[in-house]
C-alpha cells in the first residue's frame, strides 16, 4: 500500500494537525474522537498533544463485538482487536462528541473513504448526529479519484491531507 511506504510520516503528521486544527469544525468542538494512529497512517501523538493544549476531550474508539465504541482513554491504552490501542475509559455517549477524525487506505476529495474491509466505521458513522462533522484524514499520496464504493459505506464531511511532499 502506499500509505506503508511514506517515510517521514512523523513530520507530516505535525503538518495534517495543524491543517485540522485551522477549521472553524475543530475550533468549535468539544469532544473530539480521533484514533490510535497503525503503521502507515497519520502519527497520532502529536495530535493528542494539541488536543490537550487545546482544551478537547479526547476520545477514542475500542472495538467490541465487531463495534466501534468511543470511550475516554481513562488509565492508559492497551493493544486491542487486530493489535490497535484501545482505551479503558468510560463509554461516552455518541451524541457527546462535537468531531470525529477517521482514518482510512484512501479518500476521494469528495468524502468516499475506503477502510481495511471490516466496514467498523461504515456502521458507526451511519449512527452519529447530524451535527457532529466527520473529517477524514490521511497523506496527500492517499487522495485518489474514487474508490470502490456499496450502498453502506460512510462517507466523512470533510478530507484533509497535509501537503504533498515536494
Amino acid at each position: 500500500m502506499v500509505r506503508d511506504l511514506i517515510d517521514d510520516r512523523l513530520l507530516r503528521s505535525v503538518g495534517l494537525w495543524a491543517e485540522v486544527a485551522s477549521l472553524p469544525a475543530y475550533r468549535a468542538a468539544r469532544r473530539v474522537m480521533a484514533f490510535a494512529g497503525t503503521a502507515g497512517e497519520p502519527d497520532t501523538d502529536s495530535l493528542f498533544a494539541r488536543l490537550a493544549a487545546d482544551g478537547k476531550i479526547l476520545v477514542l474508539p475500542s472495538l467490541e463485538d465487531g463495534m466501534i465504541v468511543p470511550r475516554l482513554v481513562g488509565s492508559g491504552l492497551v493493544a486491542g482487536a487486530h493489535g490497535i490501542l484501545s482505551p479503558q475509559g468510560e463509554v461516552v455517549p455518541v451524541d457527546g462528541i462535537d468531531l470525529v477524525l477517521v482514518p482510512g487506505v484512501a479518500f476521494t476529495e469528495a468524502g468516499a473513504r475506503l477502510g481495511r474491509g471490516g466496514g467498523h466505521y461504515d456502521r458507526f458513522l451511519a449512527g452519529l448526529s447530524a451535527t457532529c462533522t466527520t473529517i477524514g484524514v490521511c497523506f496527500a499520496e492517499q487522495l485518489v479519484d474514487e474508490v470502490p464504493s456499496e450502498p453502506h459505506d460512510g462517507n466523512v464531511d470533510v478530507v484533509v491531507s497535509d501537503p504533498p511532499p515536494e
